[in-house]
Parts: structure tokens; sequence; C-alpha cells
């Protein structure tokens, strides 16, 4: 075998990608054990791509480091100084609010004080769709109640029905 067609096929680089099939990787790792030179190849890949990403990389904007490390601060509870200026526009949350429920299981039950307005405004929301319901089908029955008297000819004396 010409180890060095079967490094100038790209298998490699599939590798590191992870393009290849199960055969294909097979395949190298068992000629990786054989030929020694496979080894340093695939290490020089790596440090190729590595450097790759490094040129190409893009940085992340610098008041986002200072915001994730006072995110960190308050969590931990320490008391640092930020690195370099701070000049973000940072949008704390405030811790969220739970209400502790205790079923009768005896089981705690922590649910946010947001999903608790949600389920009320739900539950509004459907009595008030229940309520429109029972009055627009009585008001349907209404209507059709006064349709059927309209079609319905009126007879001022009716004659007696004779048997």
């Amino acid at each position: 075998m010409n180890i060095s067609n079967y490094i100038e096929s790209g298998i490699i680089e599939r590798y590191l990608l992870g393009l290849t099939s199960p055969e294909q990787e097979e395949e190298l790792l068992h000629l990786r054990q054989i030929y020694p030179l496979l080894e340093l190849e695939i290490t020089a890949a790596e440090l190729r791509f590595e450097d790759k990403l490094q040129e190409e990389g893009v940085n992340p904007p610098y008041e986002l480091r200072n915001t994730v490390l006072q995110r960190i601060r308050k969590g931990s509870g320490t008391k640092e100084r930020s690195w370099g200026s701070y000049n973000s526009h940072e949008h704390t949350n405030p811790a969220p609010t739970y209400i502790q429920l205790e079923p009768f299981w005896n089981r705690r039950i922590s649910v946010s004080m947001w999903w608790r307005c949600a389920f009320i405004a739900l539950v509004v929301l459907t009595m008030a769709l229940a309520a429109s319901t029972w009055h627009f089908y009585h008001r349907a029955e209404q209507l059709e109640d006064v349709l059927i008297k309209l079609k319905v000819p009126v007879v001022n004396n009716p004659a007696p029905a004779t048997y």
C-alpha cells in the first residue's frame, strides 16, 4: 500500500471531521498501528485545524466577558473587581418568586409565581369561553324558534278536527 497516496486522499481530514464511514474509520485505526507516519499526519492535521480555527475565529464582545464574570461571582458569592472597564448595559433578572404548595400526599412542589398567574389567566379565559358558548347556544335556539314561527302560517280560527 502506498501510504503517501492514502494520506493525500484526504481520509485523515475526513476522519477528524467525523465524515468517514465506520469501515473507513476502522481501516484508518488499523493502519495507524502499522504505519507511525499516519500518527504523525493525524497530529499535524489536528494542529492545522486548530491553527485555522484560531486564525478565522471571532472573539466575543469584551462586554460579554464582564457580564459572564459578574454572573459567576454572584453565584459563587465572591466579591472581586471586574477586569477592564465595565460599560455594558447589564440586564439582570431578579430571582424568581416561588410559591410553596403542599398537596395532600405531603410532598412539596415549588411553582413559579409567573406560572401561577398564567394558570389563573387560563382558567379565567376558559370560563369566559364556556359562558359565551352557553349564551350563544341559547340565543341560537331562540332565533330558531322565531324562524319556525315565521315559516308556519297563522290560522285564526282552526276548523275542528273531524273523525
